[in-house]
């Protein structure tokens, strides 16, 4: 069954071999940046604090993190700035994927339900303004802007960490009503 918005948007295109390409490219993603790529090598760093993982740090705490690094550990941390880009859209993408793939096998697409589909839209939002934040840091030791950074981070996390069991929860429950409606007899009425 093909789903569409009110704009013509096929929400079908977030199921089969596509949603299970982009969550296979996701995880190799995340696997490359975390260990060899520049992240991985950001947290190999002896006595250096990964700011980004934190829930809230303060504009003190952001200047002292970013300060410990020397010119080339900026600059690594300038390029995992950038490459975490990459990462956000690839996340925001699987989490539309597999909110998009619940509620079109629940039928759920055409309800309001489908305001889900925002809350990734909030990760990504904070998610990148928390980074142009940190890269202002870099360039600005700036106190108030790692403040500002820091709310940005509480307000990405306030967005990722209820997403990860609506988007998992909603592809858990859309697997087994897919299931279950290719198991029903084709002449059942219920």
């Amino acid at each position: 069954m093909i789903y569409r918005s009110k704009q013509g948007h096929d929400y079908s295109r977030f199921s089969g071999w596509r949603l299970i390409a982009l969550i296979a490219v996701y995880f190799a993603y995340v696997i490359w940046y975390t260990s060899v790529g520049p992240f991985g090598q950001l947290t190999r760093i002896e006595g250096y604090t990964y700011l980004q993982g934190r829930g809230f740090y303060t504009g003190a705490d952001a200047v002292a993190a970013i300060d410990s690094l020397s010119v080339l550990e900026r600059r690594l941390k300038y390029t995992a700035l950038g490459l975490d880009l990459i990462y956000m859209f690839l996340q925001t993408w699987v989490f539309e994927g597999l909110i998009a793939f619940g509620l079109s096998a629940l039928g759920l697409m055409k309800t309001r339900w489908r305001w889900l589909l925002i809350l990734p839209m909030g990760f990504l939002l904070f998610d990148m303004l928390e980074d142009s934040a940190l890269a202002l840091v870099l360039a600005t030791s700036s106190e108030f802007i790692g403040s500002v950074a820091g709310i940005f981070t509480t307000l990405k996390f306030a967005f990722f960490l209820p997403l990860i069991p609506i988007s998992l929860g909603l592809a858990g429950v859309g697997s087994v009503a897919a299931i279950l409606r290719k198991g029903k007899p084709s002449g059942s009425s219920n």
